[in-house]
């Protein structure tokens, strides 16, 4: 079975970032009594060692680049107009992912309600919604909460179809990359698919959110069962089941779906990129539309088993 060899780092660092402009003399004095019961010991804990750091500057002091952001208008408006950031960092060791990493954002929450700032994840490159179903840390870890941003982009280079608005044209083109990031806050490689037709876009950020929360629980069983070992072997061709896309909404499963192999190239030493497997004799656009596709269940997004039970379903484009 070829095999990858994985770092798995003893401590990981994150980042959160909250755009505001009411400053506070003393920022973690808040935390406590608005961090959530599960986190508050933690946190309590994480403020009186190094582990945990808290830095106010001045919004023309930034170093982030937040200028691709997703967030809504609104939101971007606020993060153009604050006069402050206030910086959480956070330093873990992996075996203690991911609590560790959620108490952090729990004490970033505490500090964007108290000075009514927007809360920015640097890492996933998007806005941490403060309404809805996400305004809390949950009690148990989820990893559809927002954990993880993605990026699309058009690959110039490759295959477009002349007809953007042409539903057949959009599934034999190949232009778009999808990145999923966020996963190097514990420990793990970013991952990227390319060749990817318009109309299987969905099915494809499926595919990279299934397979992050397959890489995720092997790393944290891993941690666990062999601690402090630094590196870790990774099949090079993993199979994703549908009970990972399930586990990532931590919902029950209401839509059918396949098995799929998947095939897993080191790009750099943060990114992964995920194709078709060595032994698929067509192209992947090919491999979208006819393994791909019927794989994936067709849902934009899931409440978990706690939430509302209302799904997302994607819209047919038929």
């Amino acid at each position: 079975m070829p095999q990858l060899v994985l770092s798995v780092p003893e401590t990981v660092t994150s980042h959160y970032v909250i755009a505001t402009s009411r400053t506070l003399d003393d920022p973690s004095t808040v935390v406590p009594w608005r961090v959530p019961e599960p986190f508050r010991a933690a946190a309590a804990e994480a403020l009186r060692s190094p582990r945990l750091g808290i830095f106010t500057i001045g919004a023309d002091e930034a170093t982030w680049r937040l200028d691709d952001l997703l967030a809504s208008d609104d939101d971007r408006r606020r993060v153009r107009e604050s006069t402050h950031q206030v910086l959480v960092v956070h330093r873990a060791a992996t075996v203690d992912q991911p609590h560790g990493e959620q108490t952090a954002r729990a004490v970033a929450r505490a500090i964007a309600d108290a000075t009514d700032g927007v809360l920015i994840d640097p890492q996933a490159r998007q806005v941490v919604l403060r309404d809805g179903l996400a305004r809390v840390e949950r009690g148990w870890f989820r990893m559809g909460d927002q954990w993880f941003g993605t990026r699309y982009g058009v690959d110039d280079a490759a295959t477009r179809s002349a007809h953007r608005d042409d539903f057949d044209g959009t599934e034999s083109c190949s232009c778009l990359r999808i990145t999923l990031l966020g996963l190097r806050r514990f420990g793990l490689p970013d991952l990227v698919i390319d060749n990817v037709a318009c109309a299987h876009d969905l099915p494809a950020l499926s595919l990279l959110r299934s397979l992050a929360c397959r890489l995720l629980t092997d790393q944290w069983r891993w941690s666990r069962l062999h601690p402090g070992k630094a590196t870790r072997p990774l099949d090079d061709h993993p199979k994703i089941d549908p009970e990972d896309f399930w586990t990532f909404w931590g919902a029950t499963p209401f839509v059918d779906g396949r098995p799929i192999t998947a095939r897993l190239v080191p790009v750099s030493r943060s990114t992964l990129k995920v194709m078709p497997p060595a032994t698929y004799p067509g192209t992947r656009t090919t491999w979208s539309r006819e393994v791909l596709v019927p794989a994936m269940p067709p849902l934009i997004g899931c409440p978990a088993d706690e939430d509302t039970p209302w799904p997302h379903p994607a819209e047919n484009k038929a």
